[in-house]
């Protein structure tokens, strides 16, 4: 009997153990059909996000230049812009209303500011080249910052109420260039914000504005999207837009007016449009009058005489207004450089005198050219990427080669055009690209280069990003093929995102970080 019971027992012991295991499996069966949609949605809505992010390359550009800008605003120092104390001083005359610059001392035009910022705008540029003499061995702007509270005791009563300070060759900008910044700086004014509070204002607007201004353009133009946030959002792009700089401006509105003429091509936009946008852009610099062949695309040159009125329209303003800026503010364009440091006649820097120097001497300027690319053209295609600072922190190796894979790559897309208008888009885009890089050469050779040496001199590889927009246009218009859906936005993002951490780890560790 005390057997049968405990056999029972057992038998009953047995089967709660079986349902104990099979209640643990029922459960770890739902664990896993419950995990195994959450781990589906979120895959799904993932691809739905990206999906969405694909059709919307303005949206894509506006987050990353919005993200990584203002953290680059924040990170670069005062005054470690290239030349951001000069175009602080000409936006600053704005300000006031000098719209010509008429003070001259010594033969540098400039302006009178107040004691107090003279005090802070000498503090940071002093700061910048002890950083740049220093900075190998272990100097960072930690330090540096920790002496700015100080400076207050440093000022002397005795001094006068206003100090002189050279435009130092940026009063050859236009207030078309500088204007999101000059709205800042009367705003920084009416707060009375000291100096380095007022340059971040300046630089948070202009990075706002001009992220605005790319992003309508990315959306305006027909092909080309993902090229155009690719160009937009290179290291030198992303740099120059993030801190004081003409060269933010002068992107984004050529941006704007090669989106415009690729639309005019199909016909589409207005005349007027094209008209104020093609002005913009010729008069946030020089160079950028080329940008008026690009109106050639919207018809065939047989249509020329019937269309004569539309290509007035567009081209005249920038041909008559641009001219006309340069002779008013009689701008030094940075001969002052050389003057100081050597003993060179006035004329060499004399625009007319070496237009009739090129007369005479009709071959000096191509081989002086041709000397200067051979020479250093190695270094134009990393400072067109992007060599940050004052041309003195640079990426990672391995940066520049895959941004420019990316950027050969992107613009591979079709274009909606029979073989004969993308014969004259390539023709047209070609000419311009070649053109511009001949005047950015011209220009120095004019401006910045003796005739006693035989190469040009200034010309840095990021003034060329301007023409970029064009060439994309011309390598799509040539080549004419389509690559698999979602290669292009995958390599833009990729190289956006890329542009962005990389220039933002480079600026932080070079002017914060210690070694």
């Amino acid at each position: 009997m005390h057997a049968c019971i405990g056999h029972q027992a057992k038998r009953v012991i047995m089967r709660k153990t079986d349902i104990r295991a099979q209640t643990a499996s029922v459960r770890l069966s739902r664990d896993e059909y419950v995990e195994a949609p959450r781990r589906y949605v979120f895959w799904t809505r993932l691809y739905l996000v990206l999906s969405r992010l694909q059709s919307r390359p303005a949206l894509v550009f506006v987050l990353f230049s919005f993200a990584f800008g203002s953290a680059i605003s924040i990170v670069v120092p005062p005054l470690r812009g290239p030349d951001e104390i000069a175009h602080f001083l000409r936006i600053y005359s704005y300000t006031r209303g000098g719209l010509l610059p008429v003070t001259e001392i010594d033969g540098r035009k400039g302006i009178f500011i107040e004691r107090e910022l003279y005090t802070q705008l000498s503090f940071f540029k002093d700061a910048g080249e002890r950083f740049g003499r220093n900075r190998e061995q272990g100097l960072r702007y930690g330090e540096i910052m920790r002496e700015y509270p100080h400076l207050v005791g440093t000022l002397v009563e005795a001094e006068p109420a206003k100090k002189f300070m050279p435009f130092a060759g940026t009063e050859g900008y236009t207030p078309v260039a500088y204007a999101p910044y000059i709205l800042a700086a009367a705003l920084g004014n009416l707060l009375n914000l000291d100096f380095p509070n007022m340059l971040l204002l300046m630089r948070l607007l202009g990075l706002i504005a001009f992220t605005a201004v790319a992003a309508y353009a990315i959306k305006l133009t027909p092909t080309l999207k993902w090229a155009f946030v690719l160009i937009a959002m290179l290291p030198v792009s992303i740099y120059n837009r993030s801190v004081l700089s003409a060269d933010g401006a002068a992107l984004a509105y050529a941006l704007v007016i090669t989106a415009l003429c690729l639309g005019a091509v199909d016909r589409h936009g207005r005349v007027w449009e094209r008209s104020l946008w093609m002005t913009l852009c010729a008069l946030s610099k020089q160079p950028q009058i080329v940008f008026v062949m690009l109106e050639l695309m919207a018809g065939r040159m047989t249509e020329l005489r019937r269309r004569w009125s539309s290509l007035a329209l567009v081209a005249v303003p920038s041909f008559i207004l641009s001219p006309l800026w340069v002779l008013a503010v009689s701008a030094d364009i940075a001969v002052w450089r050389l003057a100081q440091a050597e003993t060179y006649p006035r004329e060499y820097f004399d625009p007319l005198w070496k237009l009739a120097y090129m007369w005479e001497h009709p071959l000096h300027f191509p081989l002086a050219a041709w000397t200067s690319v051979t020479l250093w053209g190695d270094r134009l295609w990393p400072e067109l990427i992007g060599i940050l600072g004052w041309q003195d922190v640079w990426l990672p190796p391995w940066t520049y080669f895959v941004l420019t894979v990316i950027l050969l790559l992107v613009p591979l897309q079709k274009l909606n055009l029979d073989g004969a208008v993308r014969a004259r888009v390539a023709e047209i885009t070609g000419v311009a690209v070649v053109g511009y890089i001949v005047t950015v050469y011209l220009i120095f050779f004019l401006t910045y280069t003796p005739v006693t040496i035989d190469h040009v001199r200034g010309v840095q590889g990021r003034y060329f990003v301007i023409a970029l927009p064009i060439a994309a246009i011309f390598v799509a218009s040539l080549i004419n093929v389509s690559l698999p859906r979602g290669v292009l936005p995958t390599a833009a993002v990729a190289g956006s995102f890329l542009s962005g951490i990389t220039s933002f780890k480079a600026l932080l560790a070079a002017h914060w970080s210690m070694p």
